[in-house]
């Protein structure tokens, strides 16, 4: 039973300390991925897995931790365009402003979620430029519709 407890309480103990010290990229990836998910996914944890850490989300309806493997395609993406939007945060300073570039990563986005990912893309263009590549139409029309003339569209059709 001491033996146990012990495990227990140094689980728990590894548990708060890792919250306490978690990176600034993950929290930053934390708070991209909850607007992008239009908050159906709440968190982002760590859990140890053998010499790795793997990466947990946390669903708000049921609270449920959910590892990427477990997620459907679309939100897998959404995670992917959060942790670039935090790696490029991370990033970029005040001497080295880097353009963030993207090509198609929003086709699987209802438009609720596009308009999120589009917004978290403009916040960039206070400091630098975000360039996005797509063939989708209606993309083009929810930029418009968010941006108005702030954003420069460039037609390759013909």
């Amino acid at each position: 039973l001491s033996l146990r407890l012990g495990v227990m309480a140094a689980r728990q103990s590894i548990s708060i300390y890792r919250e306490q010290h978690r990176s600034g990229m993950l929290s930053e990836t934390e708070l991209a991925f909850c607007t992008l998910t239009s908050g159906k996914y709440s968190a982002l944890r760590t859990q140890t897995d053998g010499n790795s850490e793997i990466l947990l989300a946390m669903r708000e309806s049921d609270k449920r931790s959910v590892a990427v493997s477990e997620m459907s395609k679309g939100t897998r993406y959404q995670l992917y365009l959060a942790l670039r939007l935090a790696g490029y945060k991370q990033y970029v300073s005040d001497e080295m402003i880097l353009p963030f570039v993207a090509d198609d990563i929003l086709e699987t986005f209802d438009n609720s979620r596009t308009s999120a990912a589009l917004r978290l893309m403009g916040k960039i263009s206070n400091t630098g430029q975000a360039l996005y590549f797509t063939h989708h139409e209606h993309i083009v029309g929810i930029a418009k519709d968010l941006f108005g003339d702030k954003i420069k569209v460039h037609d390759l059709t013909g």
